[in-house]
């Protein structure tokens, strides 16, 4: 019966205890195992089984942790195929099925997988039925998490390399000092491009963070009105950015307090996102960009000061990484973070700051509602077990 799914039979608890308590029988074939992730689809086969068995009753279900997703397996079930044992459970994207009392050979892993088929559309309406109780949420990419987990690598890099190298040039009189010349100019060549694409980085993405921030804060707590009516959700996130942090208190929900123009916070963030513009563009300003003086006398340079060339050319350009004005940027935007969040009440506040942190999250279309759906540990089992789609099999 092991391909007959619709004399499969559910066991009642004691059968299932005598199950995990038979003796070891000699001769007999123990069993086998297949991981579906290709030819079995875990909700298929999940709404099957609840059509036909009713909610999941198996040992995996009942040592799992309750109201929680963060399972290594979510449901399982053992059933009855005749003399013979099957027994189904549900990892995160995959489905584990073991048959005990028979080997499997690889074809009748095929036949197995096509006669539990043509039974989903024998059972199709009450599939459907189980469908329909079930919640559907979508799983967003969280943009603000993805660039703030982007940010925080930069922002370590420059963090590590604050402290200046030596650019006093040693003496060279010998084939040591010759060593240690190249050594400490490929030293500071290597720690120059470092951290010139960090600090070039994350002075270009800081002002995005910040928009990325005051856009999910609007998402979350916007007001029913502009839940409903998509065209003025959309209308108020393309205003400028100083329009919507000033009216963040007149569209969203549970703000004590509308920013204040004046406070420090935002004459700092303004500052940033001021920059922008300037940045993003490449703008050349002689004023501000000028490193240092150099005179000519037709085609002759002419320096103020005298300097190893190669040393001094690496010193110059640490004006330029502005490792300093990189970071006080990035920590003002990160303060203008905090003072924002200080004006919302305390349990959507909570929730907008677990949100922050999730590089995806769940949003239930239906219900306009959002959450935390998995833990930020992806985990499976790694064992040597077979898999459907490594069998060389024609699954048609």
């Amino acid at each position: 019966m092991i391909f007959e799914p619709e004399h499969w039979e559910k066991p009642s608890p004691r059968e299932m205890l005598d199950f995990m308590d038979r003796p070891k029988t000699t001769g007999k074939p123990s069993g086998s195992m297949l991981v579906f992730r290709k030819q079995l689809s875990p909700l298929s086969v999940y709404k099957y089984l609840v059509a036909r068995f009713g909610q999941p009753y198996g040992f995996q279900t009942m040592a799992k942790k309750p109201h929680d997703s963060d399972n290594l397996f979510h449901w399982d079930y053992l059933l009855r195929a005749g003399e013979a044992w099957i027994y189904l459970q549900g990892g995160n994207r995959d489905v584990h099925v073991a048959v005990f009392g028979r080997r499997m050979s690889s074809k009748n892993w095929v036949k197995f997988a096509k006669a539990l088929k043509v039974d989903f559309r024998r059972c199709g309406s009450k599939m459907a039925a189980v469908g329909a109780t079930l919640e559907k949420w979508s799983v967003v990419s969280n943009r603000f998490a993805l660039i703030a987990d982007t940010c925080a690598g930069f922002h370590e890099i420059l963090t590590d390399e604050q402290d200046l190298p030596d650019f006093t040039p040693g003496k060279r009189r010998s084939d040591a000092g010759i060593k240690r010349y190249s050594k400490q100019v490929e030293k500071i060549g290597k720690r120059a491009d470092r951290v010139f694409g960090a600090s070039l980085s994350l002075d270009l993405i800081t002002p995005v963070l910040a928009e990325a921030f005051i856009n999910l804060v609007i998402f979350m707590s916007r007001k029913d009105e502009l839940k409903s009516n998509p065209r003025q959700y959309e209308h108020y996130i393309r205003q400028p950015i100083d329009t919507r942090v000033f009216d963040l208190h007149l569209k969203c929900k549970y703000f004590s307090a509308g920013v204040d123009p004046n406070s420090d916070e935002y004459k700092a963030f303004k500052r940033v996102m001021d920059r922008r513009n300037h940045n993003l563009h490449g703008n050349i300003d002689p004023g501000k960009d000028a490193i240092e003086t150099v005179y000519f006398d037709r085609f002759t340079p002419l320096y103020e000061r005298g300097a190893d060339p190669i040393l001094e050319l690496f010193k110059n350009r640490e004006a330029v990484f502005d490792v300093a004005g990189v970071l006080a940027r990035y920590h003002d935007v990160h303060a203008f973070f905090i003072y924002v969040l200080g004006l919302i009440e305390e349990k959507p506040r909570a929730e907008i700051e677990m949100m922050m942190e999730e590089s995806t999250f769940g949003y239930d279309v239906a219900r306009e509602r959002l959450g935390r759906l998995f833990s930020n540990l992806e985990v499976m089992m790694v064992m040597p077990l077979r898999y459907d789609d490594e069998l060389s099999v024609d699954w048609r």
